[in-house]
């Protein structure tokens, strides 16, 4: 459509309000409404001069701070009814984020969906046309979660710092007999043990009927209180991207009608599995999958998707600064919890940090690698962008991945690993920053030295903030010390 034919469409729908959605560099979802009568052609031609960059984070200085949204048309959907209290029909478009102060149109460095569009325009030196993407989604839905953090221990009104909890699924809810769920034996319950059933589905139905995003399966997870996963049909780099956002904002939106409480947070509870956001590439020539060979009688992988798999290797630790952005994050990446803390590729075998699936042989459509090491808490945008330049590093460079891993990694010994060369991820956020800032040059073409440094120096700032905060576990243990 058109800016007309858009706002045609507004008009014969009785839209209210537009609301218009951008992310921030952390992925977070910020989104600005205007009634459907203050809006026309030259706002979607020329753009909305309305944001002050300076007031989201990573953005713009105080004295720089103008910067113009200008609504991606083909993202124009009408948005379920639970996104509004009253009868009102709201409509919502993602926005592309430029400079305000500059008479060029020009794209702000900051726009995670610039990044997105920036790394695809890379394909063509490689002779390919497009990329396709498959993120698996996983995520908790809680009953409720009592936070009270307070570095200032007893003067805080809770009387402390510390949280709760609490979901019918869960084995310490004595009272609910019927549908407690153990930890790690969560995986495919029927109902009534699986309590978040009808809500998948819906969250299901608004985003196919709503959004146009078809939606592949959905079940409920390894981990007890509600950990669910939702897959999603391939698509390209940004529009999958954009899916992702979208899906993530409708389970919270869906769960905060329910009364419930939805989180992406990797790690929640203590003992049980966390969740990840397996990711599924792979490259095209038009309608060519690059990846694919029917005569490899290992994989019918080809030399190109071994390289790619090579770079994501080679750059697996400084990646983590991105597909896994939280201190959380690190509290997935431990041995024993189905993590992929080990740096080596197999085939079909999810002990290692990438896979070939191998469900539907000398299928050149299905040949893919999974990247297994993403958490939910990461920019999407900057994820895919991130992946795309390791790999296509390691098509540049030919850097050979080895032989594929076929034991189960998680029981090999340290001895055995470092026979066969398996090295292992950061353990801490502050490692995945480190191993960023002296790995990231394969990055700087399209996210800018500028973006990335403004990145890191705020990445860094949580970490010493972490570093500094008592919890209630390390009371617990130490107070009588």
């Amino acid at each position: 459509m058109n800016s007309k034919q858009v706002l045609e469409k507004i008009q014969k729908e009785n839209i209210s309000f537009i609301d218009f959605w951008f992310v921030d560099i952390f992925g977070e979802l910020h989104c600005m409404g205007m009634p459907s009568y203050a809006l026309s052609e030259n706002d979607f031609d020329e753009g909305l001069e309305k944001l002050d960059a300076s007031s989201i984070p990573g953005f713009k200085s105080v004295n720089n701070s103008d910067m113009i949204m200008k609504p991606d048309l083909s993202t124009f959907s009408i948005l379920p009814p639970d996104y509004d209290s009253t009868d009102r029909k709201n409509a919502r478009m993602f926005c592309d984020l430029f400079e305000g102060n500059t008479l060029e149109e020009t794209r702000f460095y900051g726009d995670s969906r610039g990044i997105v569009s920036k790394a695809k325009r890379k394909l063509k030196e490689f002779g390919l046309t497009h990329t396709m993407w498959g993120p698996e989604i996983e995520f908790f839905v809680f009953d409720t979660i009592h936070i009270y953090p307070s570095p200032y221990g007893a003067t805080h009104a809770y009387g402390g710092s510390g949280y709760s909890i609490e979901s019918k699924e869960s084995p310490w809810a004595k009272e609910n007999v019927s549908t407690a769920i153990n930890l790690k034996e969560g995986y495919y319950p029927s109902q009534p043990k699986d309590t978040l059933n009808s809500l998948r589905k819906d969250i299901c139905d608004d985003v196919h009927h709503y959004f146009g995003i078809e939606v592949e399966a959905e079940h409920h997870e390894v981990a007890t209180s509600g950990q669910s996963e939702i897959n999603f049909k391939y698509g390209e780099m940004a529009e999958i991207a954009d899916a992702v956002v979208t899906i993530k904002n409708v389970i919270k939106v869906k769960a905060r009608k329910r009364n419930k409480v939805a989180t992406f947070m990797s790690k929640p509870l203590f003992g049980d599995n966390a969740s990840a956001m397996h990711t599924h590439q792979s490259l095209w020539n038009n309608e060519t999958n690059r990846m694919f060979d029917p005569n490899d009688n290992v994989a019918q992988l080809s030399q190109e998707g071994r390289y790619y798999i090579g770079g994501l290797l080679d750059h697996a630790s400084a990646l983590c600064a991105i597909t896994n952005p939280t201190t959380n994050s690190y509290k997935r990446l431990v041995p024993n919890f189905e993590a992929p803390v080990n740096v080596c590729w197999g085939i079909g075998n999810r002990s290692a940090a990438i896979r070939v699936p191998m469900y539907l042989r000398s299928k050149e459509k299905s040949k893919r690698i999974e990247y297994r090491v993403p958490d939910p808490t990461a920019n999407i945008y900057l994820l895919e962008a991130a992946l795309l330049l390791a790999g296509l590093d390691g098509i540049k460079n030919k850097k050979d991945p080895g032989d594929h891993v076929e034991e189960n990694v998680y029981i090999l010994s340290n001895e055995k690993k470092r026979e066969l060369n398996i090295g292992s991820l950061p353990s801490s956020l502050k490692e995945a920053l480190d191993s960023f800032q002296s790995d990231m040059r394969f990055l700087e073409e399209v996210f800018t030295k500028d973006f990335l440094d403004t990145y890191v120096e705020l990445k860094y700032k949580e970490c010493n903030a972490f570093a500094q905060t008592p919890t209630a576990w390390e009371v617990s243990m130490y107070a009588d010390a």
